[in-house]
């Protein structure tokens, strides 16, 4: 047979080399009906692999139907499948499902699309989808002897070499003839086609060797998509990337009698792409519901991210042979994304499969959102879409803020009317209590440090209503001539409520010597760094979701050295400038206390109601740069 040169676009190819097969006598499923779908794991056609627990099929025996599944996973209910190397991680992801494969896919670890237009076909044939550069690629052919694969299906690889062992051959099949820009008659089209089109017409030779003109359509530069269509993903159905920018060329390349379902962002763009294949004459429908983009059947649940395409497509398919489900996470920080983190908590899976590359985080990350208790309004990370406004002052006097100068029922009204105009710009807000718990005091007290405690029997109320108004907490401490550790442990009870953060206020920082008004307090980066790190430790160890840390700071004295501090993953920290007076000088403040530091911080401001002049409008805070997540009212 002519080896057909290998074209510069995806293309859908057949590789047969002669392994050994699953028996020594050539037994098991024949290969050639295993390449169109006849062990489709769905339950169709003889090639159905039953639950995937090696048991015999049907009342078959071994000997007509041996099963190439298993499970070799771990037993625990997280199974962290992590790395760098996708490669070598398609491959434990074989090993752990597959004891051998008559016929095994192959897509190229770089490329996303080539390997979720493969999913389907590694459906068709209840194979495992490998990754590798090349088709006699050294690593790719040791794999697959030990599946004892006898036939491969490759799309987008590079053609074998032809080197090797002469008795043991690679030859290239094309299923299709790859497509000639000039048109095939040797005139000079120019670049007539675009990349997206092409993924197109990959599509298309798909679904022509799976002989279906069914279609799940996706826009092809939506992650989370692609990953909503491969989770749906079936032997019997074509996945299919639309450029949305060439709608109607893309829709010249289906065939006329091609059905294609859309699933969108939206069900708005879900349907414009679906009117413009109807315009152009293609059956075509929206999924009828976005929220209902995907399944979270119970059992085992495998997590990836659906930016990482090639390994994304390798745990679709290895969740769909086991009747299994996926679902999409943040590899970055598995907290991230409200909506992700509920959807998985929601499925209440037995056990959760990690697949990719994770930071080095993951591990705890993934205990929170699983077994941890989530913020009162769900998901697990702050500032993700929304900006904090609270009221700020004791529960205990009214002087020392507008939080204290009225009860609680009508604190909750007030901060919700103060907190609602800073959603204009789109945000949105989260009210929020900042409670003074420490009170700078001018005697020493019966500690000593200038510094009184409320109660907690105080604080309880307010703490409690805020858990179920859906509003957040800060404990503001003023520590006097202790320091700021001491007095965060002391409410400690309080800080385990996963609705309920910390805000230090160096200006109420005293050295030994001191008392306050006589001089403005500080606090040296390290005792803040204590701080951060036993409020990180305690957040992690109890799988609580991420919690505030405020520092207040109106002048650079009041934390030297604050750019030193290191920042924990468990916290969100805010730099809040606190200081009052005419607007023009707060500007100028906020303006230095940011410089050159816009990127490390989160950034927070207060307004004061009678001492600034004038006190600044929600427009005037909503224009500052870097904008504030983080607002308050005193």
């Amino acid at each position: 047979m002519s080896h057909v040169s290998r074209p510069t676009v995806i293309i859908l190819a057949v590789v047969v080399s002669l392994v050994a097969a699953c028996s020594g006598d050539g037994g098991g499923p024949d290969p050639d009906e295993l390449a169109r779908g006849g062990g489709a794991a769905d339950g169709e056609g003889e090639g159905d692999a039953g639950d995937g627990d090696g048991d015999e099929v049907d009342g078959a025996t071994d000997e007509e139907q041996p099963s190439c599944r298993h499970d070799r996973l771990d037993d625990d209910a997280l199974v962290m499948l992590t790395g760098e190397d996708v490669v070598t991680l398609a491959d434990r992801v074989a090993a752990s499902t597959h004891a051998c494969a008559p016929v095994a896919v192959v897509a190229r670890p770089d490329d996303a699309w080539g390997a979720a237009l493969a999913a389907p076909v590694a459906r068709a044939v209840d194979g495992p989808l490998l990754l590798g550069a090349a088709a006699d690629d050294a690593a790719l052919t040791s794999t697959l002897s030990e599946l004892d694969t006898r036939e491969v299906l490759t799309i987008g690889l590079a053609p074998a070499s032809g080197a090797g062992d002469p008795s043991d051959p690679v030859e290239t099949i094309e299923l299709t003839a790859p497509h000639e820009p000039d048109g095939g008659d040797g005139s000079d089209a120019g670049d007539a086609t675009s990349e997206g089109l092409e993924r197109v017409r990959s599509a298309v030779r798909v679904a022509d060797h799976l002989d279906t003109t069914d279609f799940l359509a996706v826009d092809d530069t939506d992650d989370h998509a692609r990953l909503a269509a491969l989770a749906r993903v079936r032997a019997d159905v074509a996945l299919l990337p639309l450029p949305v920018d060439e709608l109607p060329a893309a829709a010249e390349l289906l065939p006329a009698s091609a059905r294609v379902e859309v699933l969108g962002a939206t069900d708005g763009e879900a349907q414009r792409i679906a009117d413009t294949l109807i315009g152009a004459g293609i059956d075509a429908q929206p999924h009828p519901d976005v929220d209902d983009l995907w399944p979270t059947d119970a059992g085992t649940i495998w997590l990836v991210d659906p930016g990482q395409g090639a390994i994304a497509a390798v745990g679709a398919v290895a969740a769909g042979n086991r009747d299994e489900t996926v679902l999409p996470i943040d590899a970055t920080d598995p907290r991230s994304g409200r909506d992700q983190t509920t959807r998985v908590r929601e499925a209440q899976g037995d056990r959760h499969v990690v697949l990719g590359d994770m930071g080095e985080d993951a591990g705890w990350q993934l205990e929170t959102v699983l077994y941890g208790e989530a913020l009162p309004w769900g998901g697990f990370r702050l500032f993700e879409d929304e900006r904090m406004v609270a009221l700020y002052g004791s529960v205990e006097t009214e002087v020392l803020g507008a939080l204290g100068e009225q009860g609680l029922d009508a604190t909750v009204d007030r901060l919700r009317t103060v907190a609602e105009p800073y959603g204009a710009d789109g945000a949105r807000v989260l009210p929020a209590f900042e409670l003074i718990t420490t009170i700078a005091s001018a005697s020493a007290e019966s500690t000593g440090d200038y510094s009184r405690r409320t109660p907690i029997d105080l604080l309880r109320p307010w703490v409690d209503r805020a858990a179920e108004e859906g509003l957040y907490v800060m404990l503001d401490l003023q520590p006097g001539r202790t320091d700021f550790l001491t007095q965060a442990q002391e409410y400690e009870e309080l800080l385990l409520e996963p609705h309920v953060g910390l805000a230090l206020d160096p200006e109420w920082r005293l050295e030994p010597d001191q008392v306050h008004l006589r001089q403005i307090g500080s606090v040296e980066a390290s005792e803040v760094q204590e701080v951060a790190d036993w409020l990180a430790a305690l957040t992690r160890d109890n799988l609580l979701p991420e919690k505030l840390l405020v520092l207040h700071q109106f002048r650079f004295s009041m934390l030297p050295d604050r750019d030193t501090i290191e920042q924990p993953p468990e916290l969100a920290m805010v730099v809040h400038m606190d200081g009052q007076g005419p607007i023009g000088t707060k500007y100028e403040t906020y303006a230095a206390i940011t410089a050159g530091a816009e990127d490390r911080w989160l950034w927070g401001w207060k307004n004061f109601y009678d001492e600034d002049s004038p006190t600044p409008t929600p427009e005037q805070v909503l224009e500052l740069e870097p904008l504030p997540v983080f607002v308050t009212y005193q």
